[in-house]
């Protein structure tokens, strides 16, 4: 089966929810037999030739198209004139559009797929079968942000919001499946097309076994990429509103902020009250098996929050705020604390830090819960399944037997 396999960004390094998607999905791809034609969007020709590398393993074939980010802040000034959210205009080219069905005409794949609204415009119009998988609802992730930004910036959002949810209207009428990460974002759209396949995790118990015994300290720990808002805005509200707290209560213990790029923000907290911000790290599992506790005190975001499946997997005992939580379906209620507010996230570091037996409880049943529900291979599996059903609603005269040549 031959795919044309679409993102707005290079699968690797898997930094970023879409790249970790992709990248999981493409190694999974392969190993069930798929033909995967990569085309994606690099900055430099020096970050083509590392990408090219890392995928070429995986692929057919990696086709890249590099644009400089001038180009695209340019692009993006045609919202004034078209109505379509910045986000798309910032990747949509005329020229890449014509190179991209002179691609499609020569493999003639089986399906197209297309990872993010944001790159939707390429093949929105084309009668070929294609899925999108949108991973979440990028509407609501605008709008939400709104609510917590500056003044200026509050009406910027706001509108692109209102851009993106007509726009995900449009295409969920022109593609005949559609996917997302949580129940709760297809709950947003409201749309009977679009499949729910959650994210998996690569931390699984034979990845696990590779390492030797850790031993735990006194260490309270998020991680993620640390430019993304929802993230820096977790961080900061935590250090200011619930951290004196807890460094008052037990100085001993220490505050990890463990992630890639941090932002000015995040990088003034380092020092302060044993704050430390690490930036990025090789290994993630080595940091979440060496914390004694994990908090995810996420106010804004949408689809699926992977740092918390990661540190459940590792046996992490996970606190969270229900919106990190939102995509995380299939929990009973046990296997990590779910706190709301700033009262009960105390409570909880307190109950956990002061009950050795409790961390037990946790690390092992947040660890068994995620092994058991979250894997690539599901989600790849589903995903295949999902392809088989556009391309035979696309065809009704192709066979099955096709689909998984």
């Amino acid at each position: 089966m031959d795919v044309m396999y679409i993102t707005a960004r290079p699968p690797y390094p898997p930094h970023k929810g879409d790249q970790l998607i992709a990248w999981e999905q493409i190694k999974q791809l392969k190993a069930n037999g798929c033909h995967v034609h990569l085309l994606t969007f690099v900055k430099s020709k020096k970050e083509g030739e590392f990408i090219r590398e890392k995928l070429a393993p995986h692929c057919k074939e990696v086709i890249l198209f590099t644009v400089h980010p001038l180009q695209n802040l340019l692009r993006s000034l045609k919202t004034i004139f078209n109505f379509k959210p910045i986000q798309v205009n910032l990747y949509f080219h005329p020229k890449i559009k014509e190179s991209m069905m002179d691609i499609y005409k020569r493999i003639n794949p089986a399906i197209i797929h297309m990872q993010t609204a944001r790159i939707a415009e390429y093949f929105i119009h084309t009668n070929a079968p294609k899925c999108i998988d949108m991973i979440d609802a990028l509407s609501l992730n605008m709008e939400r942000r709104a609510k917590n930004e500056s003044a200026w910036l509050k009406p910027l959002f706001l509108l692109e919001s209102r851009l993106m949810k007509r726009y995900e209207k449009v295409i969920l009428e022109k593609f005949e499946q559609a996917m997302i990460v949580s129940e709760s974002d297809k709950k947003t759209l409201n749309n009977n097309k679009i499949i729910v396949n959650p994210n998996g995790t690569f931390i699984t118990k034979q990845h696990l076994s590779h390492y030797p015994t850790i031993t735990k300290e006194k260490i309270i720990l998020f991680h993620g990429n640390m430019q993304y808002y929802p993230n820096v805005e977790a961080v900061v509200d935590f250090v200011k509103d619930v951290w004196p707290h807890i460094h008052r209560a037990y100085p001993e213990y220490k505050f990890y902020i463990v992630g890639k790029d941090p932002v000015k923000k995040v990088t003034a907290l380092h020092g302060k009250e044993n704050v430390v911000v690490t930036g990025f790290v090789e290994d993630i599992c080595s940091q979440l098996l060496q914390a004694q506790i994990g908090i995810y005190p996420m106010k804004s975001g949408t689809g699926m929050q992977n740092k918390i499946l990661e540190a459940m997997a590792c046996g992490l005992p996970t606190i969270a705020s229900p919106i990190a939580l939102q995509g995380i379906a299939g929990r009973r209620g046990d296997e990590l604390i779910c706190t709301g507010n700033v009262k009960e996230m105390l409570a909880a570091v307190k109950d956990l830090i002061e009950s050795p037996e409790l961390q037990k409880h946790y690390a092992s049943k947040g660890q068994a819960f995620v092994h058991n529900h979250y894997s690539w291979e599901e989600n790849c599996l589903r995903l295949m399944r999902t392809w088989k059903g556009t391309v035979v609603q696309g065809n009704p005269e192709i066979s099955e037997k096709v689909l998984v040549q």
